[in-house]
């Protein structure tokens, strides 16, 4: 595989955080990734690749021009992310330590939001597609099985919460339902339907992913509704998740 000239269009840098969104085109298809590099390496925990220590968090774009392949042949997905590193990191792509999140919509749409409360502040940055892919979970029937790691890129919702906070295990863990209550009430109050069942209310994507990074703040062991962290996550869940459908609305209406 050989990547072509990237761009990189810088978002800011938060509370040591740099973003950047960079342009690529691997395998002959335009994309871009969100990047967000951390000050040092932290604790995370990921819906995909479970509990460690990362240096840097990718939300990867992949264009429909592509998930023919990645879905035919998994290997080849190995591969193009291994390129996408590539392009960002350079000669270091093997060395650091990522979180790697995909999704069938592109950067330009994403959205984040900060919420702070006293020092402690949240940073919760979304992707979301729901045209073709959201769901009422328990109801709707499942329409895929993984069979040896292969399953096909589409629209989802994917939520990236870094907190200044430093977080025990069991407070990552609690973090992904606070995150899920969040995602859950935006789509709530835009009125977000199942694609599969259009009389019932969505609860979200079959393939949405969260990664959660921990700060090296005070320590947090709890982060449900009852304490101030976890209403700050939620918010900035809600907020950004809203965010980002309206902004994959204006896209899709604009024929991107």
């Amino acid at each position: 595989m050989k990547s072509s000239a990237i761009s990189r269009q810088q978002l800011g840098r938060f509370h040591g955080v740099e973003a950047e969104v960079v342009g690529h085109n691997v395998l002959g298809e335009p994309a871009n990734v969100l990047v967000l590099r951390l000050p040092e390496a932290r604790k995370s925990l990921s819906g995909r690749q479970g509990f460690k220590k990362v240096e840097a968090v990718c939300n990867c774009y992949l264009p429909p021009g592509l998930w023919p392949l990645l879905h035919e042949k998994p290997a080849s997905r190995t591969g193009y992310f291994r390129e996408v590193l590539r392009c960002i990191f350079g000669d270091a792509a093997a060395r650091i330590k990522v979180d790697v999140l995909s999704t069938g919509v592109t950067m330009n749409e994403m959205a984040w939001v900060e919420e702070s409360y006293q020092g402690c502040w949240v940073l919760a940055f979304v992707t979301a597609g729901v045209k073709s892919n959201a769901l009422r979970l328990g109801v709707d029937k499942a329409g895929n099985i993984e069979r040896k790691g292969q399953f096909e890129p589409v629209g989802t919702i994917n939520t990236i919460v870094i907190t200044s906070s430093s977080l025990t295990q069991a407070a990552m863990a609690g973090a992904f339902i606070t995150i899920t209550e969040g995602k859950v009430i935006a789509l709530e109050d835009l009125g977000v339907k199942s694609s599969y069942s259009p009389e019932l209310q969505a609860s979200g994507t079959g393939t949405d992913q969260i990664v959660v990074i921990s700060g090296d703040g005070d320590r947090a062991t709890y982060v449900g509704g009852h304490s101030k962290l976890g209403e700050l996550m939620a918010r900035a869940v809600t907020k950004a998740t809203k965010s980002a459908l309206r902004k994959r609305q204006e896209g899709t209406d604009k024929g991107l």
